[in-house]
């Protein structure tokens, strides 16, 4: 949900502290309360005589590589707590909250009632550990559920968050499942009444298999995802159920790091792809199929780290039979001169080729100088200072279009019928 004011953000804030400190109140055994989250912020600008910072993505790519390339500021503030402990039978229970705010990055203050920032209520869930069923854990809210991504372009290829209750971490000797019942409800105009939005309520049903060991150091997790739309909505041609099919393989102590691949087959309302919603409009009939790899790799006692992904996307829609091939690739290495000080050199690589149409085509590097508290890929906070430099075609500002005056790839963006463009400036980003 997004809030209208700010002022429903700190309550929510208060509701989520005063839950978390009804369990101090009700148990002794109550711990205290955990405070983390994610923040990125910096500033920006491009070398066309001034302005503020752009930021690249082709149309249709899923995704961009974001180092240098961040262009809002976004941070995630999240309370979480045992509001209940009994360290004599493993009994727990545990709430966590996640508020988020995104802002332009434009100027000083920045409020929702400008339309500068944004809130959402981004999770709000409680687990329950030792109550009888071994080593599961129920749980049940609003929740980012078991997501999987590729950080270096901040791309959640496997996520099924948001409202919904279940089960996870069952012992079923060869694997651990999980099973979540997810439900979105998805606003959409119906044609058939003037000026009505419908609302379309769509339930999932998340079936997993992890930890499966198929080869030393590695395992698989293997997902089966179904999504029913109201069956009224559906018997009036309305809305569509959907099919998702994941396949993951984790491969741990490569180069000091991990390999993962997912291979996804997706069919009806979740065949867009889209992190979690389901798009009801789509047909039966549409598919879609996708490959994700990622390396990461940070050899012990070394200098070196870093990170590599490859994707390949092919949507196929029934009814139009214009589908389209995204394929994807990136890489950022880091080098650190000192314990604190460094560089990072990231280069990513966007294609979308339409089956009717020109193919598109962006390029993306950016070189940056680091800070952070230690060596290491993953170490935070971090500063950097940064050089961005970009180059498309044709076809891809022609897709860019020209009412899109804030998109650098547009003729009508800030670098005009250039087909390239060069930003600089410094960002913080932080997890806690």
């Amino acid at each position: 949900m997004k809030f209208k004011s700010v002022n429903q953000i700190f309550a929510s804030a208060q509701l989520a502290l005063a839950v978390c400190g009804l369990g101090f109140v009700t148990s002794a055994f109550a711990m205290p309360v955990d405070f983390h989250g994610y923040a990125r912020s910096g500033i920006g600008s491009n070398a066309t005589g001034g302005g503020s910072q752009s930021c690249f993505q082709l149309d249709g790519a899923g995704s961009k590589y974001r180092l240098g390339n961040e262009c809002e500021t976004y941070a995630e503030f999240a309370v979480g707590g045992n509001v209940f402990e009994k360290k004599e039978t493993g009994t727990r229970f545990r709430i966590e909250s996640r508020l988020a705010v995104s802002a332009k990055q434009f100027q000083d203050w920045e409020s929702d009632s400008g339309k500068s920032a944004e809130f959402a209520f981004r999770e709000m869930y409680v687990t329950a550990e030792g109550v009888g069923l071994g080593e599961s854990k129920l749980w049940a809210g609003k929740r980012f559920y078991d997501r999987q991504d590729v950080h270096i372009n901040d791309f959640y290829f496997w996520d099924n968050s948001g409202p919904g209750a279940g089960i996870e971490n069952v012992d079923v000797g060869f694997a651990k499942f999980a099973y979540a019942w997810r439900q979105n409800t998805v606003t959409t105009s119906d044609t058939s009444i003037e000026n009505l939005d419908r609302k379309i309520g769509v339930s999932g049903h998340d079936f997993r298999l992890s930890g499966i060991k198929v080869n030393p150091n590695g395992e698989l997790t293997v997902g089966i995802d179904l999504r029913f739309a109201n069956k009224a909505d559906k018997d009036q041609g309305k809305a569509t159920d959907g099919l998702g099919l994941n396949l993951m393989h984790t491969q741990n102590g490569v180069f000091g790091g991990f390999n993962k691949i997912a291979l996804q087959y997706a069919k009806g309302n979740i065949s867009s792809f889209a992190s979690g919603y389901p798009n009801v409009n789509a047909d039966s009939g549409d598919k879609a199929y996708r490959v994700v790899e990622q390396l990461m790799w940070q050899p012990e006692n070394s200098r070196y780290s870093g990170m590599m992904a490859a994707i390949w996307q092919k949507t196929d829609p029934a009814a139009t039979g214009k589908g389209q091939t995204w394929m994807s690739f990136g890489v950022r290495p880091t080098y650190m001169f000192t314990n604190n000080l460094g560089a990072a050199i990231e280069v990513g690589y966007d294609r979308v080729k339409p089956e009717e149409g020109d193919a598109r085509n962006l390029l993306k590097t950016t070189a940056a100088f680091l800070v952070q508290p230690e060596k290491g890929f993953w170490s935070r906070p971090q500063l950097r200072f940064f050089a961005t430099y970009a180059k498309w075609d044709q076809a891809a500002q022609d897709a860019a279009g020209l009412k899109a005056v804030n998109n650098p790839l547009s003729a009508n963006g800030p670098f005009g019928n250039d087909k390239s463009g060069f930003t600089f400036g410094a960002q913080a980003e932080v997890w806690w």
